[in-house]
C-alpha cells in the first residue's frame, strides 16, 4: 500500500483509514486463529491436522507481521482524542485493553513459534518458505511455552469479548461515536 494523504488522513475523529484496515484485518485472523485453536485437540491425528497445524502457524506468522506494521504505524501515528462522552475510568480501561491485546498479539506467535521450535517441528509459512529455529529441540519445555501460548489464546479472546461488548454498548446503547472511529 502506498501511503497517501488519503492514508495518513483520518475522518473527523476517526482512525487513519491505514489504522482501520490494519485493525479489521488483524481481527479477522486473530479470530479464526482462536477458532482453529480451540478446534485443535478435537481434530485426529493425521495429514490433516498436520495441515491445519501448518496453517495455524502460517498465520500466526501474518499476525505476528501485521502486529510489527500496526504498532510502528500507532506510534508514528497517534490515535485521535478520547470520545469526550467518555469518563476517566473507561478512556483507562480501553487503553488497558488495548495495550494488552497489542502485548498479547506479538507474544502469542513468537511463543508458538518458539514452542513448535523446541517441540522438534518446523514452521512453515504457507508452504513458501521456513521461519528460521529460534529454538533448540527439547519437548519438555515445548509442552509448558505452548500451555503459555494457549492460555494466552483465551486470555486474548476474552479481551476481544470484552472490546467488542464495549464497541456494541457504544453503539446500541450509548449511540455515540465510539464505534465509527473505527469503521
Amino acid at each position: 500500500m502506498t501511503l497517501t494523504a488519503s492514508t495518513r488522513t483520518p475522518a473527523a475523529g476517526g482512525y487513519t483509514p491505514t489504522a482501520k484496515v490494519l485493525h479489521w484485518v488483524v481481527a479477522i485472523f486473530v479470530i479464526s486463529e482462536i477458532i482453529v485453536g480451540l478446534s485443535l485437540d478435537s481434530i485426529p491425528d493425521g495429514p490433516t491436522k498436520n495441515t491445519i497445524y501448518d496453517l495455524h502457524k502460517s498465520t500466526g506468522i501474518v499476525i505476528l507481521t501485521l502486529m510489527i506494521v500496526r504498532l510502528a504505524w500507532r506510534l508514528t501515528n497517534p490515535p485521535p482524542p478520547s470520545e469526550p462522552t467518555l469518563a476517566r475510568w473507561q478512556i483507562g480501561l480501553s487503553h488497558a485493553v488495548h495495550w494488552t491485546l497489542y502485548l498479547i498479539l506479538l507474544v502469542m506467535p513468537i511463543l508458538g513459534w518458539a514452542g513448535s521450535n523446541a517441540f522438534g517441528a518446523p514452521v512453515p509459512v504457507f508452504w513458501l518458505f521456513e521461519m528460521p529455529r529460534i529454538m533448540s529441540e527439547n519437548k519438555e519445555l515445548s509442552k509448558q511455552i505452548l500451555a503459555v501460548h494457549a492460555t494466552l489464546g483465551f486470555v486474548a479472546g476474552g479481551l476481544i469479548l470484552l472490546h467488542v461488548a464495549a464497541a456494541l454498548y457504544h453503539r446500541l446503547f450509548l449511540k455515540d461515536a465510539v464505534l465509527a472511529r473505527m469503521t
